[in-house]
């Protein structure tokens, strides 16, 4: 297990625990970071790629790290004819709910963080079931 396996565990469970005591945005980041920390192990350890090549494809897709990651991910569950579509669907929706709680001036309430925690659930069942981790 990676550092990054153990920090998506924790953030996923931190998650668990910010919801239970209504710290709701919160929520939200620790729910979307356990999905890209797992991510970033599956793009370094499974892909076999370096945090250079994750700086580097950024710059040629003109795209941050996580979305170089989801587009990564995405790939290499469509090419093992895996349910990508699911894992794209989830992890955008979660992403736009992460951008809203942590950026703007909204009200991120219990139902939100939520909807972060089923996303997540989501998400990461669905590498775990069909990525070597």
């Amino acid at each position: 297990m990676s550092y990054l396996t153990n920090k998506s565990d924790i953030n996923r469970a931190a998650a668990d625990l910010l919801q239970a005591n209504y710290f709701y945005p919160s929520v939200v980041h620790c729910s979307y970071y356990s999905c890209i920390q797992l991510m970033k192990h599956i793009f370094l350890f499974t892909l076999n790629k370096s945090e250079a090549d994750l700086e580097h494809e950024g710059k040629i897709m003109a795209a941050g790290s996580h979305e170089v990651l989801i587009n990564n991910i995405t790939l290499l569950l469509k090419t093992n004819n895996k349910d990508w579509k699911t894992f794209n669907t989830n992890i955008i929706q979660l992403k736009r709910l992460r951008v809203t709680a942590d950026y703007q001036d909204a009200e991120i309430d219990s139902k939100k963080g939520n909807d972060s925690i089923s996303l997540s659930d989501v998400v990461l069942k669905l590498l775990k079931s069909n990525v070597k981790i």
